[in-house]
């Protein structure tokens, strides 16, 4: 299959990278520092498909399949982050667009929210995944104005830049290797695991050497590091997905000071998932619901991977809590009734 394409695929789908050779984790850049005190590893497994209780009292449920294509979800007529009402609300993708996002909460950010999400949406988009969007032609907005060559650092001569036909360079997309949330492991919402996080980047070996052999210069790569905007982005893709099962006041949102930078530790509600995953075929992006608790309180939680089809990490992204037994009920009933029919 030819490489250096990005299509559209229709599930929990959005934009893949149509490439097998870009699915290999090439190298982990460690950042340097230490956090404080830590617990066990406890992040849960995810049992089955449907809704269940077992033997501890715990409810669980895997996954909830949603439509393929462009779909529109509607909302409560206020702002799903403020909760503001009166005012002009906008239409929000779960999934940036610049990411293939193809699920949209319609009237759902006020403008001062939609410029507080925009703004790290951008960061991850333009600063971490910049050159790695143009190189593969991904969706964007303002797609007429994109230049058509790559300016790439040139190793040989420190301050100057090599221009790069965007078709021909090849593009690195860089991720995050993180801990287990602090929620998951029982730590202080005041212990900061994010200075632990890797990067590791996912590389098209063919699309590489095929540059390497042409130009005969030293490939570089160029990214601004943006651990907390790229936490915020999964919270608030973890709040959206959601919010396409439940309604905001079905259970207190945990995750919203950290979309909208009232709180800074991300690493609080944010970090890995499984780490044992395989490339999705033709899968851009995928979503799953897990809820976890007894029947007294639930903690709800959304499996995260962005461009699915390589061997890109998962993320596990704690959203809302639910107490007390009669909501936990009616939430699990909700959870099952929704699942029941998409299948």
């Amino acid at each position: 299959m030819d490489g250096a394409q990005i299509r559209v695929n229709w599930r929990w789908p959005g934009q893949f990278l149509d490439s097998h050779r870009y699915s290999r984790i090439l190298t982990e850049i460690h950042i340097p520092s230490l956090y404080g005190q830590r617990a066990g590893n406890t992040v849960r497994e995810v049992m089955g498909l449907s809704v269940f209780q077992d033997l501890s009292g715990c409810y669980h449920v895997k996954k909830i399949d949603m439509s393929h294509g462009l779909t529109y979800f509607p909302t409560g007529g206020f702002c799903i982050y403020c909760g503001s009402t009166g005012l002009p609300l906008g239409d929000e993708h779960i999934v940036p667009l610049a990411l293939g996002g193809q699920h949209v909460l319609t009237k759902a950010s006020c403008a001062l929210c939609a410029k507080i999400t925009s703004k790290f949406e951008r960061s991850v988009a333009r600063e971490l995944w910049g050159d790695a969007r143009i190189s593969f032609d991904a969706s964007s907005r303002r797609k007429n104005d994109r230049s058509a060559f790559i300016r790439m650092p040139d190793a040989d001569n420190p301050g100057e830049k090599i221009s790069v036909p965007a078709h021909e360079y090849p593009g690195v997309f860089v991720f995050y290797k993180m801990e287990p949330s602090g929620i998951s492991c029982g730590l202080s919402e005041e212990i900061d695991t994010s200075k632990s996080w890797k990067l590791i980047v996912i590389d098209d070996d063919q699309r590489r050497n095929e540059f390497l052999k042409k130009s005969q210069k030293k490939l570089t790569v160029q990214f601004r590091n943006v651990p907390q905007q790229f936490g915020q982005l999964l919270a608030k893709i973890g709040y959206g997905h959601l919010l396409t099962a439940l309604d905001p006041s079905d259970f207190r949102p945990i995750c919203l000071p950290y979309i909208l930078g009232e709180k800074s530790n991300v690493s609080y509600i944010v970090g890995r998932g499984d780490e044992n995953v395989s490339p999705m075929e033709g899968i851009g992006y995928s979503l799953r619901t897990m809820a976890q608790g007894t029947s007294e309180s639930l903690l709800l939680s959304v499996i995260i991977r962005l461009y699915a089809n390589t061997f890109a990490p998962e993320y596990l992204v704690a959203v809302g809590e639910v107490a007390g037994h009669e909501n936990v009920v009616r939430i699990m009933e909700k959870l099952k009734r929704i699942d029941s029919e998409s299948n």
